[in-house]
């Protein structure tokens, strides 16, 4: 069965890492391919919410976005349709993943939509807690990625890898933390950390449900650190469509 995760903490820091004690850690790059081999090959839409409360748990913004992915392809792609309540349009966000070179970007904004300078990654979408690199899971192709132990997250045995942008600077994180579940190559938590070492927003699966022989994420809470304020991605409805 093919279980996979679509689409980043300072308290768990104070929790030590441990060792792998059935043998030696896994190469952290072999790792994450394996991630991204478990990607669903078909294309796929998905019609989501995104929610975002306060530490109060005062609902504040809520956007819809339409999701369009096919990882499948011979250059991985995926598109990104960001609209308010009402549904009117607000930014489209285009990604592919060119083997062996840095990813593609295309960029529009506005209604109707122009085309516009690529937005930084790492910002805030309009106004919720999750940023460009949070909802295209863009580390998940970062290379040089090191496996750094063991945990356990919602029951499961995880290896824990750590990997930074190749490009560092003031407006990126510094470093992706992720718990990857090796039975499964289920993404189950990423933390991001800025340049000084702050954790600055945490992934975290909340739960997820079948389709077909896929296991997809249902929910998917994207906490900003050390606030309580967090975003909410709940998928409402997923469309597998034929290969061409």
């Amino acid at each position: 069965m093919k279980l996979v995760m679509h689409i980043a903490a300072a308290v768990l820091l104070a929790c030590a890492v441990s060792g792998s004690e059935s043998g030696p850690l896994p190469d952290g790059d072999a790792l994450m391919e394996q991630v991204r081999r478990a990607l669903p090959e078909e294309p796929m839409r998905i019609d989501a919410e995104l929610r975002t409360q306060n530490h109060r748990g005062e609902i504040i913004r809520v956007l819809n976005a339409r999701i369009d992915l096919h990882w499948g392809a011979d250059i991985p792609e995926a598109e990104y349709h960001i609209r308010d309540r009402f549904g009117v349009q607000r930014e489209r966000f285009r990604i592919s993943w060119p083997s062996g070179e840095d990813p593609e970007y295309e960029y529009a904004k506005g209604d109707p939509l122009q085309h516009a300078p690529v937005p930084g990654l790492f910002e805030r979408i309009e106004g919720t807690e999750i940023s460009w690199a949070d909802l295209t899971l863009s580390f998940l192709w970062w290379q040089g990625a090191e496996t750094v132990g063991t945990d356990q997250r919602r029951g499961r045995f995880c290896y824990v890898v750590d990997v930074s942008p190749a490009d560092l600077t003031e407006d990126t994180y510094s470093r992706v933390r992720m718990w990857v579940d090796p039975e499964t190559s289920l993404l189950l938590q990423a933390d991001a950390f800025d340049v000084e070492g702050n954790a600055m927003r945490r992934l975290q699966v909340k739960s997820l449900r079948r389709i077909n022989d896929v296991w997809m994420v249902q929910d998917l809470d994207v906490h900003r650190l050390p606030s309580r304020n967090k975003t909410t991605l709940r998928v409402r409805d997923l469309t597998v469509q034929n290969s061409r």
